[in-house]
Formats: structure tokens, sequence, C-alpha cells
């Protein structure tokens, strides 16, 4: 399987650190719980106009109808320079949505997120009834699997954001989230996988772009700090750490591409292949942030460094990667399919 990227994917990739690093740079990020909801909605137009959200879905739906190859260059942008839209979540969910048909609710939501009218925050339920929003301000939309083949799609009123742990994207916990239209949805039976596993996939692509800009930062750190006449990254201690995240967020995005590559050819090992990105993207973006904070010594813990903000939104991330599956259960599964395969 050739995972180098093709010429088109180059240009993708180069679009979007283009446009994000003009358009979205950390000053807007800093200031996204209190950015106005009009605002984001005029960025959300520009993104849509790019044809992000409809990346996934299918042409014969207004949509690209690309793979997760391409997904994940988005998704890695996005986390690079902390988009404070939840263009991830509308990005998984928009293939579901489009399958429903081309009547009803479901497919006007997809076609107004792709037409640029608007975004959903996304509303992740809980077993209580709670909700915890993603992208908070406007309307969100939540899913849950109610049958072999049926999901139920909840269009919840729209609720005040604020910042949480990752001061870049306004989010907020709603005990009992209005629900303004519901919709039941018939899909194929292994409809609820894939969607998941795309969402899996595609916030471990923003987790390690996070990372990356904080180890870009630590490394351009490093350079030009200067202690007893000579930068501070001539020093073994500073240089080797920087170059084993490097080599961890490496592996990590191999393993990423590996999978979005196995799914997009449909492989059979593609459910094994996912396994791995989220358990190495945590474990190696987490350390990569917070060695990035150490390389930037006291400087790294104030307010004005924006290493910080990396490091909460790698943190809120790989909270929400292990919500969706531990740790020890992602290391059950990876020993059960090397032993299925042995």
């Amino acid at each position: 399987m050739d995972l180098h990227p093709t010429e088109d994917q180059r240009m993708l990739q180069d679009a979007a650190q283009r446009y994000l690093a003009e358009r979205h740079p950390p000053a807007v990020a800093r200031a996204a719980a209190a950015r106005p909801v009009e605002a984001r909605l005029e960025q959300w137009r520009e993104i849509a106009a790019q044809g992000w959200p409809a990346l996934l879905a299918p042409a014969s739906r207004e949509g690209l109808g690309l793979g997760l190859r391409e997904a994940w260059i988005v998704a890695e942008a996005a986390g690079r320079h902390l988009l404070s839209l939840p263009l991830v979540a509308n990005m998984t969910v928009l293939p579901t949505l489009c399958a429903a048909g081309a009547a009803g609710p479901a497919a006007q939501w997809a076609a107004a997120v792709m037409a640029g009218d608007g975004y959903f925050a996304d509303a992740a339920l809980r077993p209580d009834g709670s909700a915890f929003v993603e992208g908070a301000g406007v309307r969100a939309l939540a899913l849950r699997r109610t049958g072999e083949s049926t999901l139920r799609a909840e269009l919840h009123a729209a609720v005040p954001g604020g910042a949480g742990l990752d001061p870049t994207m306004p989010v907020a916990q709603v005990r009992s989230p209005e629900v303004l239209e519901s919709v039941e949805l018939e899909v194929a039976p292994q409809t609820w996988a894939r969607l998941r596993t795309r969402l899996i996939l595609l916030r471990s692509a923003e987790l390690l772009g996070a990372a990356s800009a904080a180890l870009d930062a630590a490394a351009a750190h490093a350079r030009e700090r200067r202690q007893f006449d000579r930068a501070i990254g001539a020093n073994q201690a500073v240089k080797h750490r920087l170059a084993d995240d490097w080599m961890a967020l490496d592996d990590a995005r191999l393993a990423g591409v590996a999978a979005a590559a196995a799914h997009d050819a449909g492989a059979e090992s593609a459910s094994r292949d996912s396994l791995f990105a989220p358990l190495l993207a945590a474990e190696a973006g987490r350390r990569a942030a917070q060695n990035a904070i150490q390389v930037h010594g006291a400087l790294g813990v104030t307010w004005e460094c924006d290493v910080h903000l990396y490091l909460k939104r790698v943190l809120r991330l790989a909270a929400s990667l292990q919500a969706e599956t531990s740790v020890p259960d992602l290391l059950e599964r990876i020993w059960e399919s090397g032993a299925d395969g042995a």
C-alpha cells in the first residue's frame, strides 16, 4: 500500500495550511470562547466554500466523494491551527446523513452544512441523559444507535458555550438537552461502526496536528534561546527529547494514514489497523506537548505563551478518544486481533 501523498493531496494540504495560517492564527483560537457566533458562522461559510465539510459526503449528494486520506489531511491542519469550529465532527457525520436519502430532515440538515449555511455543534450523549457539547453556541446534533440498522439523529437547541479544559473550543455541559427535531435513520448494518471509526481517526489526526505545532514551537525556541553563549538546543538533553518526540508523532501519523488508506481501499485489515492510531496519537501527543512546555521553561507556563493552548487541545482530544475506547480495551483488541491473525 502506497502511503505517499498524491499531487492532489499535497495541494489540499498546502491550501489548508495557507488558509488556516491566514484566517485562523493563534490570536483567534485564544479568543474562541468569547468570539461571537456570527463571526464563527462567517468562517464556516469560508470553510464550506473550500469544500472541507463535504469531503466524505458522496458526490451524488453534492459532496466531494473523497476518502479518509484527504479528510485526515484537513483534520490534521485544523488541529495544527487550533480551529475553533467542530469541523471533524461535521465531516464525520455528513456521509451518514446523506445516506438517509434525498428527502427528509437529515438530507436537508446535510445540505445546509455543505452549503455553508451553518454547522452543528457535536453533542456527545451520556448514559444519564446529559450531553457534552463541542462547538457550543449553535444547534447541536446527537446520534445514537437504536438498532442493528437504525440510528436516531436529534437536533438540540443551541446553548451558550464557554472555555473548558481547552479554551480554543467553546463547550457546554447540558443536563437535559432540548430536542428540537429528531429522525430515525435506516442504515446499513456497519454504518455505526464506520461512523465511530471515522471520528476516532480524524480526532487522532487533529490531536497530532496540535502536538506537531507544539513540537515545532519547542524546536524553534530551542534554536533561538541561548544560555552560556549557545542555543539550548545544542544540549543533548533537549535535542534528544525533541527528536524522540518527532519520531513518536511520525509513527502515530503513519499508523493513522495507513488505517485511513486501508478503510478507503476496503481492506480486510481496516478494523485492526484503526486500533493503533488513537493509542499512539494520544501517548505521543501528550508527551510532545508536555515536553514543549518544559523546553520553554518559565515562559511555557505563562498565559502569553501559545504552547499551553496546544497542550490543552491535545489533552481534550486525548480524553475524547479514551472516552470512546479506553487504553486497556484498545490493547486487548490489538492483542486479540494479533492472535486471530497468527
